[in-house]
């Protein structure tokens, strides 16, 4: 399990501290945060002054934009109001909101400066008053025109004709007037304008081109030029000229280097990790991921900020079943390029294949073009890193290296979605039946080398999940310590009496490879001159004689291949086993499961009286029938289907009875015992005694 307390996401990148690195960002922002502020207040407002802060969407405006108003609110010649253009809807309001709003923030009197509370509270009911005499007026898209030399406002009502007309230019002129005496001058951000609809950027440019030439009045507005200019273009006019005429200075947002995102991504995903249980911290990996990988998907705070926003529920969706390292990858492809994580699903096969083998089909050729156009047009540049460190499967795809399905275990004990089970639980969220949840697996790796503690923890597994368990204990087994080898076998040797035997499936081993596998490797762990003595130790301690059998297979040679101990060795433990299996009792014989393959393996070396004599014992009669079954699976080239066809191996019990006869009479024997009830049928004995009846007539498979 991984502990949380011990990972530091944030202090793995070259041994760079985050919080200094962006603590200098931050004052490296102050810095032309002061000097913008500097030039606002250098800049002439005698007919009042519009300027511009622009940016990428989520590249720091409102960030830079709120330190420059702290920088403006620290002098006393400055009125910092804000104006949030979300809060008008539809033109009818935004000009009598915009003086509305603009007359309650000033006429706070504890927030006015001590320079202008003396004009800064007339100012506020003059714009009370202008703004109710506004009240009916209403925009009409492309009616403005420019009056009274800089502005004017369009309407279509007749409720401006007259008198009422005259007394609006008069309190215009008033307010001008009054404001042309202000020791100071108020300064109005309003932030945000790229996120309004196209109309809506529109109605408030038109009302900063017709308020802006009010004397001691700056507008700082922060936009995406590239957004406002394309809201502002139509048949009569380019957006970008309209800009030109009415903002007198403008500041880009400067991005974001690489190098200051980094320790904000890595502080931040610190943080939010803190106290949630997830899938094994790889740091060896982390470096690579973090810079090849995440840092490039991100320019902007913002975009980093919606990731970090998004990374907790991640990782405690996933919990311990997916690497953590892998789970923050795929979050930030997932944020910044969400069609090319869509992709995934669908891709599942190409990217982690359960078996690495190649495919010569040319419509499966075709797909796998597809799919690497695709991608990589989805994501700008970012394919390859996304494939070289979360699918190393997929590189030849890109003309990289082929990688063997010797890989898969290793992926899978470090939950990499490399491992095609681990990218299943981490598209679906969900473990598919006969998976093991990974507490388990983790329970189990903690106690190799300690063989009660390991019984008791594999005691814990459900028979469901006994074999995907055992599996999986596989690559953990490869890193066991050489005194840790005899009793982590020797639990492990325990487990056989709760696995299947023999094999279900076209290309699947036997069930009891479960057991098997994770032993011989342990075994292969040992120096030379320690296996022998292992094994010998491994085998006195195994209960049933067909244990005994099923550690000869795997440690003993043969003909063509040269075994863990010496063949000496080999002959003597068979022989061992023979003269155990002479003195077992009817009854234990009757709970030998693979009887006749013990009495196969343990007649090899055998010298002296038959190993096992014929026996006429109903129980022991149907063990021997039940492992004389074999099934044989055939497929057809171009079909899925596997077709399993069980047989007899009719030579071997003939062998073990001395004669057809003896047989004959054994079986007899069995028959009378299922009539009489002492016994009962099971499906396997039932496939038994009918291929021995096909046999017995003298039948024989092609």
């Amino acid at each position: 399990m991984t502990d949380k307390a011990s990972i530091n996401v944030g202090s793995l990148l070259n041994g760079d501290d985050p919080i200094d690195d962006a603590s200098q960002d931050l004052l490296q922002r102050a810095d032309l945060a002061d000097a913008f502020a500097a030039e606002i207040r250098r800049t002439s407002a005698k007919h009042g002054a519009v300027v511009a802060l622009t940016g990428k969407w989520g590249s720091g405006k409102t960030s830079l934009a709120n330190l420059t108003c702290s920088a403006l609110d620290a002098v006393n010649d400055v009125q910092v109001v804000k104006f949030n253009p979300w809060f008008f809807s539809g033109t009818d309001q935004l000009m009598r909101f915009f003086f509305d709003e603009l007359a309650a923030q000033l006429r706070e009197g504890r927030r006015l400066k001590d320079k202008l509370k003396s004009v800064g509270l007339t100012v506020a009911e003059r714009l009370g008053k202008y703004s109710a005499a506004l009240s009916p007026l209403k925009f009409v898209p492309g009616a403005s025109a420019v009056l009274d030399g800089a502005s004017a406002v369009a309407t279509g009502t007749s409720k401006l004709l007259g008198e009422e007309q005259g007394t609006v230019y008069e309190q215009r002129a008033q307010l001008a007037e009054l404001l042309g005496t202000l020791p100071g001058r108020i300064v109005v951000f309003i932030d945000d304008i790229d996120r309004l609809s196209q109309q809506e950027i529109r109605d408030l440019f038109r009302l900063v081109r017709l308020t802006g030439s009010f004397p001691n009045i700056v507008y700082v507005l922060c936009f995406d030029r590239e957004v406002v200019e394309a809201a502002l273009t139509d048949e009569a006019v380019r957006g970008a000229a309209y800009l030109e005429k009415i903002v007198k200075m403008s500041m880009e947002v400067p991005p974001l280097p690489t190098q200051a995102l980094s320790p904000v991504i890595a502080k931040g995903l610190t943080e939010a990790l803190d106290g949630i249980e997830s899938g094994p911290f790889h740091a060896a990996r982390w470096p690579d991921v973090l810079v090849q990988l995440i840092l490039p998907m991100f320019s902007t705070i913002r975009d980093v900020k919606r990731y970090l926003a998004s990374v907790p529920l991640a990782v405690r969706s996933l919990g311990l079943e997916v690497s953590l390292v892998d789970v923050l990858a795929l979050e930030a492809l997932r944020v910044r390029y969400p069609a090319a994580h869509a992709m995934l699903p669908a891709a599942a096969d190409l990217l982690a294949p359960a078996k690495t083998m190649y495919r010569p089909s040319t419509d499966w050729a075709a797909r796998e073009e597809a799919f690497v156009e695709e991608f990589t047009g989805l994501l700008n540049g970012h394919a390859r890193p996304v494939v070289h460190l979360l699918f190393p499967t997929a590189e030849r795809l890109f003309g990289g290296p082929n990688y063997g399905s010797e890989w898969i275990p290793a992926w899978e004990r470090d939950r990499r979605v490399a491992c095609s089970t681990v990218l299943d639980f981490y598209l679906h969220r969900r473990l598919p039946a006969g998976r093991a949840p990974a507490a388990g697996i983790d329970q189990a790796v903690a106690c190799i080398g300690d063989e009660s503690a390991l019984d008791e923890a594999l005691g814990q597994v459900s028979d469901a999940l006994l074999d995907d368990t055992l599996k999986r204990l596989v690559p953990h087994c490869r890193d066991a310590p050489e005194e840790s080898v005899l009793p982590t076998a020797a639990a492990l040797m325990r487990q056989l009496p709760r696995v299947r035997l023999g094999s279900t499936g076209m290309y699947s081993p036997g069930g009891e490879w479960a057991v098997l596998s994770p032993v011989s490797v342990l075994l292969r762990n040992l120096s030379s001159d320690a296996v022998d003595p292992t094994v010998r130790s491994l085998f006195h301690g195994i209960p049933s004689l067909y244990g005994k059998v099923l550690l000869l297979d795997i440690a003993a040679g043969r003909p063509d291949k040269q075994g863990l101990i010496p063949e000496e060795s080999a002959r003597l433990l068979r022989r061992e086993l023979a003269s155990q299996l002479r003195t077992a009792g009817l009854e234990d014989l009757a709970g030998e499961r693979m009887l006749l393959r013990t009495v196969l393996v343990a007649t090899a070396d055998a010298d002296g009286p038959p190993v096992l004599e014929p026996v006429f014992d109903a129980p022991v009669v149907a063990r021997l029938l039940e492992g004389g079954v074999t099934p044989v699976h055939s497929q057809t080239m171009g079909s899925v289907a596997v077709h399993t066809e069980k047989r007899l191996v009719w030579d071997s019990l003939v062998r073990v009875y001395g004669g057809e006869a003896h047989l004959a009479e054994a079986v007899a024997l069995l028959h009378q015992s299922l009539q009489e009830g002492t016994i009962e049928l099971n499906e396997d004995l039932a496939a038994a005694l009918a291929l021995y009846e096909k046999y017995a007539t003298g039948w024989r498979p092609e």
